[in-house]
């Protein structure tokens, strides 16, 4: 079995609500070496003249609400799950539930639309391209963030290594990096289809970990998955006592668990449409 990234069902139940993306996020934030404000670096990546109109596709539990809002005229979220778009931080900005394979809105009708760690989730992503294509301006511009398929793969070898510790020894689930899906190194072939102009931008950092729980309170955002992987009889409390020695041990000789990242955004201009 594989696990997709773009499941409809794992998606729906993963972004229920805040809660799981709000760690991830929290632990981005503490843990990430060398410290930069993510969130500026992928909007600054485009000149602002403050009247835009912009629209956050997939904004999640609202990462980009406040600084986008501080840089264009007219800022609206919009999020597949009620969950995050009810719990947005206050104020709250113009709302919209909506898909993004099929976006309820008039045809050029913003400047910018922001697609931020999100285009890995859609089953069709041609459809949700040539509709943000569709309503963006002609001298609009597309953001679209994303992460490489082998960014953290630090923290796939350690679950792989603890499930096999566990007497995980026949055929495995698959678990597809979201950037398998749409990720750096495959993003251009799907965007290119859709914008004239499509130029990358990288950042490498890394999770520099002191100690292990953060690094199980990680994983454990994305349980429901990774308890599909467990042989029969495991319990989810013994790969957290798998996982929490390997890593005392590694931390113990190596001062720190390092997880290597590599994320990106791609800004994609001259929208073709129909």
């Amino acid at each position: 079995m594989t696990i997709r990234s773009d499941d409809v069902a794992y998606v729906k139940q993963q972004y229920q609500n805040d809660e799981n993306l709000n760690v991830r996020i929290r632990t981005h934030a503490l843990y990430t070496v060398p410290q930069v404000d993510f969130t500026a670096w992928v909007l600054d990546k485009i000149p602002w003249h403050g009247t835009e109109r912009v629209i956050d596709v997939g904004c999640g539990s609202g990462g980009y609400v406040a600084a986008a809002r501080q840089r264009c005229g007219h800022y609206i979220a919009a999020d597949l799950s009620l969950g995050m778009l009810r719990g947005l931080p206050a104020p709250p900005p113009d709302r919209v539930n909506l898909d993004a394979q099929r976006l309820p809105l008039a045809g050029h009708a913003f400047d910018v639309v922001l697609a931020n760690h999100m285009l890995y989730h859609v089953p069709d992503r041609g459809a949700a391209l040539a509709e943000i294509a569709r309503v963006l301006r002609p001298t609009g511009c597309l953001l679209a963030v994303t992460n490489s398929a082998q960014s953290m793969a630090e923290l796939n070898h350690l679950r792989q290594d603890a499930i096999r510790r566990l007497g995980g020894t026949g055929p495995q689930t698959i678990w597809q990096n979201a950037g398998n899906a749409f990720g750096l190194e495959n993003g251009t072939p799907a965007l290119v289809r859709h914008f004239a102009h499509v130029e990358r931008f990288d950042l490498h950092a890394a999770f520099v970990f002191p100690q292990p729980q953060p690094v199980i309170d990680y994983l454990a955002t994305t349980r429901a998955r990774i308890e599909q992987m467990l042989p029969s009889g495991v319990t989810w409390d013994d790969l957290v006592a798998t996982l929490t020695q390997i890593l005392r041990q590694h931390i113990a000789e190596h001062g720190a668990f390092h997880v290597s990242k590599l994320s990106g955004v791609f800004i994609c201009r001259q929208p073709r449409t129909p």
